[in-house]
């Protein structure tokens, strides 16, 4: 409620109570500020109401009051509204102000209804004589204002009479103020200290006329004259269109009241700071106390500083224990900054989300200072294991994140070789989180932090050595931001957002070259789908204690599925929590890309099993031509055969050279077999050929004896002519070898359709 409050001006404040509901609302100037559950153990009698509390005179009220009354109803929203304005003026019907009030120690005075509705804060101004530019510009912006401009001789006229009735002893300061103009980063380009160009200036008669020499800016008797910024002081008024509050920091206050301060000048160059509650900050002997005015106290006193003014982050020497703190030196920021905000060392007042931004936004560069991330409890052991609150049974679940960007493949030595990103996310509710921002890449840990923190560890199993998540320089790890919920740290000298660890996630993440083995069947070759995977096991703890969360881990390829061998399909994650520790694994699936073992293999078989079969066609006359033509391609297809199994691939088997040796045969081999044994078969078929048509070789010379017989009847030599002859056999040989062919490749290839 607080931060709502303007003091020095009347406020309206109203309490209800709803009985059936058990709901209290409070109202502050007709609005609804706040509603939260309130039961009464005993009913409440108005017979010992007192204001001020003057029983306690440490808590007492310090104030005015008016206009106290209770009901004996719930009042409406908007009759609430109508007393905050003025427009009615009720009387309580079980307590009213207008009678049975007993006054002790106060000072009554009366005003009309409209006065506590018609209050208009004026400017206000703070003068301090003799100063140079620097300190001017350094006390205004540290009161939550800034130095004067004119843009006319009204508004000369109007500084010089406040200053002269205010301050009439000062007639230094009745003109000759500095301004908030500065030329000095571009030459008669006139800026205001915050670098917001300003072009309607009411310059003095011949001014600007310092050229480069000049400036700064003062408004004297006639209007604004540029003047040296290093040799001349002037005296510097702030101005002030309304209340400014004034926050302490470090003080470990949970109460803001107590933490809280309106800026008040009694003495001309001189500040005092007024507390909400107990506590005053103001010159005494040449130096700045901070007193609990209340006890009569001495918080403690400021050390030197340059300017002596206690506005920003300055050193103070404490006095009695502050935050569990001795006496001795700490750190203290006395912040003119709203609520939002953070206060550079210098007292301005940056967004707080431009805190460590990895860019400079104070003038003084002190946003980008003591950027920490994490706050580690004292008994912080990095050992072990967070354990999710409320559950002690309950595993603590680590997300996973695989993002795979290259993947090579080799089939000869069963291994596939990944680029990769591994992200672990989890909870660690034993910590604390400063200052965190929307985008994650800001909320980066330094490697200090890092290896503070408990991170689980994860071995990869199916790999040749022992390989493992690693904590070194390559390492990324920053917190999520998931909840935009958090506290200022009242114990910080500075605005310290607070998130909880709970609330929010650490990420760690980390690139890796790993080469993991796989397991092939290769018996379908070159058709052959294969399956590689990327086995994980979380070996930090068992999986009582750690498991990777499938609800929200992933797996991402990102690079081109079309490698040189294979086609990569869409890879899974599945996870297995069978065994002691909890596992994960990345499926990869791999199709083989066919097409050049096509081209490579079995279309030039193919063409010599043509050419193999055209010889058939061939005169039986010319045995040499068929069987050399048949042979020739024997060999060629053996010798193609022979290269894929020895891996001695020149051109033909660049896609199987690169295969393992196995005990079993593959589709390829089973297809180079086939051809061999085809052409093996049309050569036996030239050979029987050959025999029926020419039986012994005519070439030979051999005698013959011829027996002369009576000549046989027509039906007796038609009994004796052989069934086999030449053109019959060469069409069983035309007919037969295309007819294994046909019935070997309907089940060769529909054995492999059918995988």
């Amino acid at each position: 409620m607080y931060e709502y409050y303007i003091t020095r001006m009347w406020h309206h404040l109203c309490f209800t109570y709803n009985h059936n509901k058990k709901l209290i609302s409070t109202f502050l100037d007709g609005e609804l500020n706040n509603v939260q559950d309130f039961v009464l153990l005993s009913p409440v009698y108005g017979n010992w109401a007192r204001l001020g509390q003057n029983f306690e005179a440490r808590n007492s009220f310090s104030g005015d009051l008016s206009q106290i009354n209770v009901w004996d109803r719930v009042l409406s929203d908007v009759e609430i509204l109508d007393f905050a304005r003025c427009k009615t003026d009720p009387q309580g019907s079980y307590i009213s102000w207008e009678a049975g009030w007993s006054l002790k120690v106060v000072t009554p005075y009366n005003l009309s209804l409209e006065e506590f509705c018609q209050q208009k804060l004026g400017t206000s101004y703070f003068w301090f004589p003799s100063l140079p530019v620097v300190t001017a510009h350094y006390i205004c912006e540290a009161l939550g204002t800034e130095l004067p401009w004119a843009t006319s001789i009204t508004d000369i006229q109007r500084l010089q009479n406040v200053s002269a009735a205010t301050h009439p002893d000062h007639d230094n300061c009745h003109f000759n103020f500095w301004t908030a103009l500065t030329d000095i980063t571009e030459e008669d380009v006139w800026r205001m200290n915050n670098g917001s160009l300003v072009t309607n200036i009411f310059w003095a008669p011949y001014e600007p006329n310092g050229l480069r020499y000049e400036n700064c800016a003062a408004l004297s008797r006639y209007g604004v004259a540029d003047i040296s910024c290093e040799m001349q002081i002037r005296c510097a008024v702030c101005t002030f269109k309304k209340q400014q509050r004034f926050s302490l920091y470090g003080i470990c206050e949970q109460e803001l009241r107590n933490v809280y301060f309106v800026a008040y000048q009694r003495v001309i160059g001189q500040v005092i700071f007024i507390g909400y509650g107990k506590y005053h900050i103001r010159l005494e002997d040449e130096m700045w106390m901070w007193v609990d005015v209340v006890n009569n106290v001495t918080m403690a006193y400021m050390e030197e500083a340059v300017p002596y003014f206690p506005m920003g982050l300055r050193w103070w020497r404490l006095q009695v224990p502050v935050c569990d703190q001795k006496e001795g030196r700490r750190q203290l920021t006395l912040s003119p900054c709203p609520s939002g905000h953070f206060t550079c060392n210098d007292a301005t007042c940056i967004p707080i989300h431009h805190r460590c931004d990895l860019k400079y936004d104070c003038r003084d560069n002190s946003d980008e200072y003591d950027c920490k991330r994490i706050f580690f409890p004292q008994d912080y052991q990095s050992h072990l294991p967070p354990r999710l609150s409320g559950d002690e049974d309950l595993s603590l679940p680590i997300t996973l994140d695989v993002i795979m960007e290259t993947i090579a493949v080799k089939t000869l030595e069963m291994t596939m070789e990944v680029a990769y990103e591994i992200a672990m996310t989890w909870i660690d509710n034993r910590l604390s989180y400063l200052n965190l921002k929307a985008n994650n890449s800001l909320n980066k840990l330094d490697m200090e932090a890092v290896r503070r923190l408990w991170i689980p560890q994860v071995n990869f199993i199916n790999t040749d050595n022992i390989h493992r998540t690693r904590i070194d320089e390559d390492v990324v790890m920053f917190i999520d931001r998931r909840r935009h919920k958090f506290y200022i740290d009242p114990a910080a000298p500075a605005e310290v957002e607070v998130y909880s660890g709970q609330d929010n996630t650490l990420t760690i993440r980390r690139k890796y070259g790993t080469v993991y083995k796989c397991n092939f069947d290769l018996r379908l070759y070159p058709f052959d789908a294969q399956q590689c995977e990327m086995h994980l096991r979380i070996t930090s703890e068992l999986k009582s204690f750690l498991t990777f969360d499938p609800d929200h881990s992933s797996v991402q390829y990102l690079s081109n599925p079309f490698l040189i061998e294979y086609e990569v399909g869409e890879v899974n994650l599945v996870h297995d929590n069978s065994g002691q520790f909890s596992e994960a694994r990345v499926l990869v699936p791999l199709t083989r890309r066919y097409g050049y073992a096509i081209l490579t293999i079995y279309t030039p078989t193919l063409v010599l099993l043509v050419v193999s079969y055209t010889t058939l066609f061939f005169r039986t006359a010319i045995f040499d031509v068929r069987m050399m033509s048949a042979l020739t391609v024997q060999l060629v297809i053996a010798t193609l055969f022979s290269q894929v199994l020895s891996r001695r691939s020149i051109a033909a088997t660049l896609v199987s050279a690169s295969l393992p040796k196995t005990s079993y045969f593959k589709m390829v081999d089973i297809w180079l077999i086939f051809c061999i044994g085809i052409t093996f078969l049309v050569i036996i078929y030239h050979a029987i050929v050959d025999s029926v048509a020419y039986g012994d070789d005519p070439s030979t010379p051999i005698t013959k004896v011829w027996q002369v017989r009576p000549r046989e009847p027509p039906m007796i030599k038609s009994m004796h002519k052989p069934k086999i002859t030449v053109p019959n056999l060469v069409l069983f040989t035309k007919i037969t070898t295309p007819l294994v062919f046909f019935i070997f490749n309907i089940g060769y290839w529909g054995y492999i359709f059918s995988y």
